[in-house]
């Protein structure tokens, strides 16, 4: 398989940046063909233009390389921090940028959406440092799981929520390293 694992924290010493690296191994050890994508290593530009809102193309090589990838992708990875129950703005970016009409959807006779991915499965890993509050629903579900993914026509898709970080120790973190690597391996195992 194809997997694009998108990775969106700007500390290179995070443990964002670990369960990347984690997940990486993990899926290369299964024979996967992993490309991965730091966005604030690559300076992606988050800033969707209105040329792009018209035509649906970039004049960036940088968008359009990630657009091109995610059309070939079997299955997609994104790893980021919970940031006020919104991913981080530069992965939000890359969102409007690259997860376009004409590229991820399209629109049918009635507005609706389908999806235009051949991405079977998805996994999400996200952190917080606030412990998981379950009544005060979860934005981040609602925004990747009930929205992004499903327009694109992901049949698939599971979340790994870490949290508290800043309460872990480094035994915890060295298990939620295993486990992030596993579950990717799992969802992405060959049929």
């Amino acid at each position: 398989m194809t997997i694009t694992l998108v990775l969106a924290h700007p500390n290179p010493d995070s443990l964002n940046h670990s369960l990347a690296r984690s997940i990486f191994a993990a899926l290369r050890e299964s024979g996967h063909d992993v490309v991965l994508h730091d966005l604030y290593d690559e300076r992606f530009d988050p800033c969707l233009t209105a040329q792009e809102i018209e035509t649906h193309r970039s004049d960036d090589a940088l968008v359009e390389r990630h657009a091109a990838e995610i059309q070939e992708a079997d299955g997609l990875v994104l790893v980021h921090p919970n940031w006020f129950d919104q991913p981080p703005a530069i992965l939000k970016g890359w969102v409007e940028r690259v997860i376009r009409e004409g590229t991820a959807f399209s629109r049918d006779a009635g507005g609706g959406f389908e999806g235009l991915l051949d991405v079977r499965a998805a996994l999400l890993v996200t952190t917080a440092n606030a412990p998981y509050d379950a009544s005060a629903g979860d934005a981040l579900d609602a925004f990747w799981k009930a929205f992004v993914l499903p327009t694109c026509g992901i049949p698939t898709i599971e979340r790994l929520h870490l949290t508290p970080v800043i309460a872990s120790s480094l035994e915890q973190r060295r298990a939620w390293l295993e486990e992030a690597g596993e579950r990717a391996q799992a969802l992405f195992a060959a049929d």
